[in-house]
């Protein structure tokens, strides 16, 4: 089973463009992405860190429409 806490390998070669270890490091740490190896050397990025860097950030809960009542086309 795969976890959701982390992007997968194949999530983690598509960010990258690499499925090279030692390649996806060196992309993550020229593009200043906070991540922690496994303790197999794997890079491991937080999958809410990965969507707020890509500007995916999910609604909160209490997140509401703005209000556009007094807004009126020119």
């Amino acid at each position: 089973m795969e976890s959701k806490t982390f992007l997968s390998k194949i999530e983690l070669t598509e960010l990258t463009d690499t499925p090279v270890r030692r390649l996806q490091i060196e992309w993550l740490d020229r593009s200043r992405w906070v991540y922690t190896t496994s303790r197999m050397g794997n890079p491991k990025v937080l999958r809410a860190y990965a969507e707020q860097r890509m500007g995916m950030n999910a609604a909160r809960k209490g997140d509401t429409e703005p209000d556009f009542s007094e807004w009126s086309a020119a």
